[in-house]
C-alpha cells in the first residue's frame, strides 16, 4: 500500500474492477489502486446479485474492456429474457404455461450469464497485470474527503496493520454499503420499494426437463436453461439463472403490498410459498434441497442518491450510488454507463479540462437515465402476472431501450456533450413519452386479469 495514488477505488467487485480496467485502458500512466475486503481469488459462484447481463453491459465488458474471449470461453452465452405465466393454479407441466421470449438468438449483440466469482477473479488478474495496485483482505475504516479535492484519504486496515492511503480522486464502489453515500447522508429513497430473496444451488436446475412435450421442446433453437427465466405472477416474479460453474441462481422479487417478506425469510418459508404460487419450482427445489449453498433476503432494495459525481474529485459507481430493480437486469448497464462517465471525468481533468461543469452535466444525465429506468417498475408489479400486458410491455420497454439509451452508448455519445445538447429536445420528448406509456401500463396492471394458461408461445423473434 502506497500513501498516494491518482485514483483510489473503494471496492474490488464488478464496479470497482471494471472501472480500474477502463481507466488504465484510457490512460495507462494513471496510478490506480483498488481496496477490497475479500481476498482474491474469491469463491466460484460468489453469492452476488447481478449474474445476468443485457446488451449495454455485455458490450461494455466485451468491447470497451476487451473481455470478449473470457466471456465466450468461461461464461455462458445468454438466450435472452424469457417469461412464463402459469395462471392462478400452475400445473406440473411447463409446456402448459404461456411463454414469452425468443425462439432463437437475437443478433447482433450477445449477452452473457456471469459467474461472478470466475469473472471477478479474471478482472482482478487483468487489472493487476496492467499495473493496478490490488489491496485485498483490507477493510475501509474511515473515509476523509477534502473539500477542495486535492487529497482525499482512506484509513485501511489489513494484515499488515492500519495505514492511510491518499488519492487525488476517490471512487466508492463498495456496493450496498455505500461508504460515501452513508457518510455524507446522500441516500435518497425511491417510490419503488420492493423486497427480494436469493439463493444458489450447487447443481443445475434445467427447465428443459420440466416437460416431455415434443412440440414444446422443439420450438426453441437453444436450451431454455440458458435464458434468464422469469416465472411471473401478480405482484412478483421468480428468476432462474444458470452459471458456468454448474450452479444455479434463484431469486424471488416482490412487492410487499402483495406478499409478506416475513413469510419467506427462511428457505423452508420460501418453499411453502412456492407450494402455493409456483409448485413446479417448489418441487424441484425440494428435491435439490441438499444442494442449497446460501440464502439471503433484502427489504426495500431500490435506492437513489443525491449526488454521484462531484467536482471535488469523488464519485460513486454501481450500487454504491443507485439501484433500481433486477427486472430486465440493468445493474451491469448502470455500471457501464456510470464508469464511462467517471472515466471521462478523471481523464479529462488529468488532461487539464475543467471538471465542475462536466460533473454537473454527467450527473444530470445519469439521474435522467435512472429515473427513466425506475419508471419501468414503479407501481407496476400488480400486472406482472398478466401475459398479454407483459408481452406488450416488454416489446415497448425493449424498443425504448434500443432507441434511446443503447443507441447513445453504442455510438459512443455519452461523453459527447455538444452532441447531447443538440439532441436534448428529442431526448426529453422520448422521456416524457416513456413516462406516459408506463403510466398506462400501471393503470392497466391495476385491473389485470390472470386467466388459466393456454400453452401459448409469444415469440419475441
Amino acid at each position: 500500500m502506497r500513501d498516494k495514488h491518482d485514483v483510489l477505488i473503494l471496492g474490488g467487485g464488478l464496479a470497482g474492477l471494471t472501472l480500474a480496467l477502463q481507466l488504465k485502458g484510457r490512460r495507462p500512466e494513471l496510478d490506480v489502486a483498488v481496496v477490497e475486503r475479500l481476498r482474491y481469488p474469491v469463491p466460484v459462484a460468489a453469492h452476488k446479485v447481478g449474474e445476468s447481463t443485457v446488451e449495454i453491459g455485455a458490450h461494455y465488458f466485451s468491447h470497451v474492456l476487451g473481455l470478449r474471449e473470457h466471456l465466450r470461453n468461461d461464461q455462458l452465452l445468454k438466450f435472452g429474457l424469457r417469461f412464463f405465466f402459469g395462471g392462478p393454479r400452475p400445473g406440473p407441466d411447463l409446456a402448459a404455461y404461456d411463454e414469452v421470449g425468443p425462439s432463437d438468438l437475437l443478433p447482433p449483440v450477445n449477452s452473457y450469464q456471469l459467474d461472478r466469482g470466475i469473472f471477478e477473479n479474471h478482472l482482478a488478474g487483468r487489472a493487476a497485470a496492467l499495473g493496478v495496485a490490488i489491496v485485498d483482505g483490507a477493510s475501509v475504516q474511515k473515509v476523509e474527503l477534502s473539500g477542495n479535492g486535492r487529497n482525499h484519504r482512506a484509513v485501511i486496515r489489513a494484515d499488515s496493520g492500519q495505514q492511510t492511503m491518499g488519492a487525488r480522486w476517490m471512487v466508492d464502489a463498495s456496493g450496498r454499503r455505500g461508504l460515501i453515500r452513508r457518510q455524507l447522508g446522500l441516500h435518497k429513497p425511491t417510490a419503488h420499494q420492493n423486497c427480494a430473496i436469493w439463493l444458489r444451488t450447487s447443481e443445475a436446475l434445467d427447465i428443459d426437463e420440466w416437460s416431455d412435450a415434443p412440440a414444446w421442446r422443439s420450438r426453441c433453437a437453444l436450451s431454455r436453461r440458458l435464458s434468464t427465466n422469469h416465472f411471473m405472477g401478480p405482484g412478483y416474479w421468480v428468476w432462474l439463472i444458470p452459471l458456468s460453474s454448474g450452479t444455479t441462481s434463484v431469486g424471488f422479487v416482490f412487492d410487499p403490498r402483495f406478499h409478506a417478506l416475513e413469510d419467506v425469510t427462511t428457505f423452508e418459508g420460501f418453499l411453502r410459498w412456492l407450494d402455493i404460487h409456483q409448485p413446479l419450482i417448489g418441487r424441484v427445489l425440494r428435491e435439490k434441497s441438499d444442494t442449497l449453498m446460501d440464502f439471503r433476503f433484502l427489504r426495500g432494495y431500490p435506492h437513489s442518491c443525491r449526488e454521484v459525481f462531484s467536482s471535488d474529485r469523488w464519485a460513486l459507481s454501481g450500487e454504491a450510488g443507485v439501484f433500481s430493480d433486477p427486472f430486465y437486469s440493468p445493474g451491469s448497464d448502470f455500471i457501464a454507463i456510470g464508469n464511462t462517465l467517471i472515466t471521462d471525468l478523471i481523464v479529462s481533468e488529468s488532461a487539464g479540462y475543467s471538471t465542475p461543469q462536466r460533473a454537473r452535466y454527467y450527473q444530470q444525465l445519469y439521474f435522467s437515465f435512472f429515473s427513466s429506468t425506475l419508471s419501468l417498475f414503479t407501481n407496476q408489479y400488480a400486472g406482472f402476472g398478466d401475459r398479454d400486458l407483459m408481452f406488450v410491455k416488454t416489446i415497448w420497454d425493449y424498443a425504448y431501450y434500443w432507441s434511446v439509451l443503447a443507441k447513445l452508448f453504442f455510438a459512443g455519445k455519452l461523453t459527447d456533450i455538444a452532441f447531447l445538447e443538440s439532441v436534448e429536445p428529442d431526448l426529453l420528448r422520448a422521456l416524457r413519452l416513456n413516462r406516459e406509456v408506463q403510466r398506462s401500463f400501471e393503470t392497466v396492471g391495476a385491473r389485470a386479469r390472470f386467466p388459466a394458461p393456454e400453452g401459448r408461445f409469444l415469440d419475441h423473434c
